[in-house]
């Protein structure tokens, strides 16, 4: 499948300033997150019928910028289907880049609904993430440090779609930052609660890892300046325990983008970069509206006119954290299920 040529090459909004992290040398990392790959289903307000085609796109753009490495963010794949993961496997293997991914929900096990063996935390990190998961990987001047949300060794999350870093893995965690440089902390579900970074999505407790507060106190401790997430298919830049996370957009489903983070003796910028022309951004649209309620929080999105601001614009203006940061409010209680 051809990518789009009227998406691939354009520049994107900045997304963000960030005072940290800095690196002597100038590193740039590609971060793609929520393609949910596949070639058998259609529709949904995660436009399953092209996410082929936007992952293509995301891998010829990151190749044309010569990117020093990329990271997935999890949700590679639909719902974890061999036949996703081989396609997965194979569109990837386009990239020039170095990459690494971390699993999301749909990428892992869940014997409750799949009538298949999605792989492991083993076997994906096998695949995916150097035989390791966590892992830590040097690029350029970055300590990027790669943590699973998506599973667990007690099998508890296979029969949901919540998240948690849990006690291994903040243990682990708090043995490797101290030796770590420029750490730049990676995980699927959000650390901080939704309504930091956007409104208008459904209450729900599969977003944010559900020992937040422990893993926010862990990467205070430690001073990381960066994290990272997917799973919300929404862009957004918010402090957190003295740093910042930045969520990451779908590649999949409206806005259909990724981020390019250029980090340097200056600090660290967030681009924004789009997937989809004008006609692929109305379809989309048009399928989150008519879609599920994490859809139709995107679309509500949409209509506060971030869709000109995020994508349309022929230049870049002031980074958008500065002038769409929803205002600062407490985490409401966590209540109805629904799957992002």
């Amino acid at each position: 499948m051809v990518p789009d040529t009227h998406a691939v090459g354009r520049s994107g909004p900045v997304l963000a300033h960030l005072d940290r992290p800095r690196t002597p040398e100038r590193t740039t990392l590609a971060v793609f997150a929520d393609a949910h790959l596949t070639a058998e289903a259609s529709g949904t307000w995660k436009v399953l019928h092209r996410t082929e085609e936007r992952l293509r796109a995301a891998v010829a753009d990151a190749n044309r910028r010569d990117v020093d490495a990329v990271l997935v963010a999890g949700d590679l794949t639909k719902d974890g289907a061999p036949t996703e993961y081989a396609l997965t496997d194979e569109v990837l293997a386009g990239l020039d880049a170095p990459f690494v991914a971390i699993p999301g929900n749909h990428d892992v096990p869940k014997p409750r609904w799949d009538p298949y063996d999605a792989p492991d935390r083993e076997s994906f990190a096998r695949r995916y993430a150097s035989g390791h998961l966590p892992f830590v990987e040097r690029v350029g001047g970055v300590d990027l440090v790669g943590l699973d949300s998506a599973s667990n060794a007690d099998g508890s999350l296979g029969g949901t779609h919540e998240g948690e870093v849990g006690a291994d893995q903040r243990a682990w965690l708090d043995s490797v930052l101290p030796d770590l440089e420029t750490p730049v902390v990676a995980v699927h579900h959000n650390v901080s609660h939704p309504s930091t970074h956007a409104e208008g999505f459904p209450e729900s407790d599969l977003y944010q890892v559900n020992d937040a507060d422990a893993v926010a106190a862990l990467l205070a401790r430690h001073d990381v300046p960066l994290t990272l997430s997917g799973h919300l298919h929404w862009p957004g830049v918010a402090p957190l325990a003295g740093g910042h996370e930045l969520v990451c957009p779908a590649v999949c489903s409206f806005p259909q983008a990724y981020v390019c983070l250029h980090v340097g003796p200056d600090g660290t910028t967030a681009e924004l970069v789009p997937l989809a022309d004008r006609a692929g951004l109305e379809e989309a649209y048009v399928h989150a509206r008519e879609g599920a309620a994490h859809g139709r929080g995107v679309a509500a999105r949409a209509d506060s006119r971030l869709l000109d601001e995020l994508l349309l614009a022929e230049e870049a203006g002031p980074p958008l954290v500065q002038r769409a940061g929803p205002p600062k409010r407490e985490a409401p209680h966590r209540a109805d299920r629904v799957e992002p």
